[in-house]
């Protein structure tokens, strides 16, 4: 396989897991901001609403869109923090998703 192939390989596989996580997440799993580790980035109590994968296919980047309040209510603007893959790995456990390779 060339590298071109394995990158899109790479790149369909994380936009899969991606939209897998997004769906779950639109069920209504609350995930915060301190559950990530991402509290240092965004306030603890901001909720993960959902993902965004960004950037070339051979390494794209992954971002989740936080919000604080109940969607938004106290008018915070959402807040893109890039996730690593410690953070994806932590998300996908408490979402209950097996099965899903960050990492490699």
């Amino acid at each position: 396989m060339t590298d071109h192939a394995m990158a899109l390989t790479s790149h369909t596989t994380e936009l899969r897991q991606v939209a897998e996580m997004n769906v779950v997440l639109a069920r209504g799993d609350r995930v915060t901001a301190d559950s990530l580790g991402v509290r240092n980035e965004v306030p603890a109590d901001a909720v993960l609403h959902r993902l965004r994968a960004v950037g070339p296919p051979s390494y794209p980047y992954i971002y989740g869109i936080f919000v604080r309040g109940a969607d938004g209510a106290d008018g915070a603007r959402p807040v893109l923090v890039e996730l690593h893959t410690a953070q994806l790995r932590a998300l996908c456990d408490r979402l209950h998703l097996r099965g899903q390779i960050w990492g490699t």
